[in-house]
């Protein structure tokens, strides 16, 4: 499979280049969507957002607020590092959601750019409209997140991949590009490899005519490079690269095959992370009809391509969607539609060119306009309409900064360690990157083998069972561990006890 380069429609002879700024193939319209993304992303809705409990795990090594907390053994660093030169700088949130925004709308622009000669631009902006409307494309964009970037990387690397067996970029140009956008996918999660980058690592392997060393090399040594920083992190803060594995191991959800097609389909509209029994109902079923021609459009995109000189690309992005999804599906027991976005990344590409067979190519053509336009707008207005909703349940579930206040003031402060990382963090406290097992069968064999100290230099502070702390709370009350003989206020409300088995059991940490 080959696909020729296209220059669109109204491309010029060799030597007479067009300079009107709105032609069909100009990068005015990449510019326009990722200027249009970046204001959908620059909203007060957006930039106030409280972090949330994974974002506080990813940025916690390189932040300027002093924190014990981990990342978890099994992900990578690579979300933090790309928030570091602002979580270094600051805490504050605002900045770090203004830099999050800036860095996605250049990612999604220059991601798209390197299908630049497979599509005409302007189907290629298309393409990017289509992702950039997703809710959850908008909600990634201001996180400390991996799953964003590893689909802008696969993105990219498909793209780059066709063009390096295609022979439509010089190798130089190409073979480091490809080696850039492997780092990315690697660094953002070891296990991307297998994810986001199987199909490709196949098609380069099984393809005879895309069977060349020199791209399988460019890949490996973006991957590599990714690996050095799961692997220095191992002998930084886990003990040695055998600790890290081991512990990666035993994180989870275990490996084995999960039937989650369900649920994740059903938290497409959210919320953003569901764990069966919960999410047994499609939030917003009226929403289902866009998702249902959102697939239906990609399919024609995938037909139309099959019939032309894009078979191979389009073909190629099928089957990465696909294998995404598939994997997410059946081997992820949870709903996460972030972890799909690289499946929308790829069907976006599909539904462009669905879209435009339609409207250029059909019997149909003036139909098609009208329902390509009702698509569009209603995807845009309606997805805006999700994302709301759920950053307004992202606020509200997210009260972790007010309530490590709370915490402060009845006395809890560094040296401490509590199971909750996101209070943790705001407090200065340590804590485990893992909940497997009971809340005190947890903190027992953490502050056991992971603090200096050794679980005898610690005593458990319980917050009272009062309809006061439950309001504060909510039914999932904290305890925090704090070294033996530890002056607390005298009206603070904290009781010790014995263990974290005494406790009420509705009490947590």
């Amino acid at each position: 499979m080959q696909d020729l380069k296209v220059t669109g429609a109204r491309a010029q002879p060799a030597g007479r280049a067009r300079r009107d700024l709105v032609s069909r193939d100009s990068l005015f319209w990449l510019v326009l969507v990722s200027v249009l993304f970046l204001a959908a992303e620059l909203t007060p809705t957006l930039l106030r957002m409280p972090l949330g409990a994974d974002e506080i795990t990813y940025i916690a090594r390189t932040s300027a607020r002093a924190s014990l907390v981990s990342l978890p053994p099994v992900h990578g660093q690579g979300a933090g590092l790309l928030a570091a030169p602002v979580t270094l700088l600051t805490t504050s949130l605002t900045a770090l959601r203004i830099w999050m925004s800036i860095l996605s709308a250049a990612g999604l622009f220059l991601a798209t750019l390197c299908w630049r000669g497979l599509r005409p631009l302007w189907v290629l902006a298309l393409a990017e409209l289509i992702l950039a409307s997703l809710a959850i494309t908008q909600n990634s964009g201001v996180q400390v997140y991996p799953d964003w970037w590893g689909a802008l990387g696969v993105l990219a690397l498909t793209g780059l991949f066709l063009h390096a067996v295609n022979g439509t970029m010089r190798d130089r140009a190409v073979l480091p590009l490809i080696a850039v956008a492997s780092l990315l996918i690697a660094l953002m999660r070891p296990q991307n490899v297998v994810f986001l980058m199987g199909p490709v690592i196949l098609a380069a392997l099984l393809v005879r005519r895309w069977r060349k060393l020199k791209v399988l090399a460019a890949m490996g040594i973006g991957v590599a490079l990714g690996a050095v920083e799961w692997v220095v992190g191992a002998y930084l803060w886990f003990g040695g690269l055998s600790e890290r594995i081991q512990l990666a191991g035993q994180e989870p959800p275990p490996l084995h095959l999960y039937f989650a097609l369900g649920t994740q389909l059903r938290s497409l509209n959210g919320p953003w992370y569901c764990t069966p029994p919960d999410c047994t109902t499609w939030e917003v079923p009226i929403e289902t009809p866009w998702w249902i021609a959102f697939l239906a459009i990609a399919a024609l995109g995938l037909w139309a391509g099959w019939r032309s000189t894009r078979k191979a690309s389009a073909v190629l992005a099928a089957a990465t969607a696909a294998w995404v999804f598939i994997l997410y599906a059946f081997l992820v027991p949870f709903g996460a539609p972030r972890y799909l976005l690289p499946t929308f990344a790829l069907m976006a590409i599909l539904a462009a060119d669905g879209i435009v067979w339609a409207i250029t190519e059909s019997h149909w053509r003036d139909l098609a306009i009208t329902a390509s336009c009702l698509f569009l707008l209603g995807g845009i207005v309606s997805q805006r309409v999700i994302l709301q909703h759920q950053v307004a349940d992202q606020v509200v579930g997210r009260q972790f900064q007010t309530q490590a206040a709370e915490l402060k003031k009845m006395g809890v402060h560094a040296p401490c360690a509590l199971i909750n990382t996101s209070i943790a963090w705001y407090l200065g406290c340590s804590a485990p990157w893992t909940t497997t097992g009971s809340d005190a069968q947890v903190m027992n064999s953490f502050l056991e083998h992971r603090t200096p100290p050794g679980l005898k230099h610690w005593e458990i502070l319980a917050v009272p069972y009062t309809p006061a702390m439950i309001k504060i709370f909510g039914q999932q009350l904290p305890f925090a561990y704090m070294p033996p003989k530890t002056a607390l206020p005298v009206d603070s409300p904290l009781i010790k006890v014995q263990s974290a088995a005494a406790l009420p059991a509705s009490a947590s940490g």
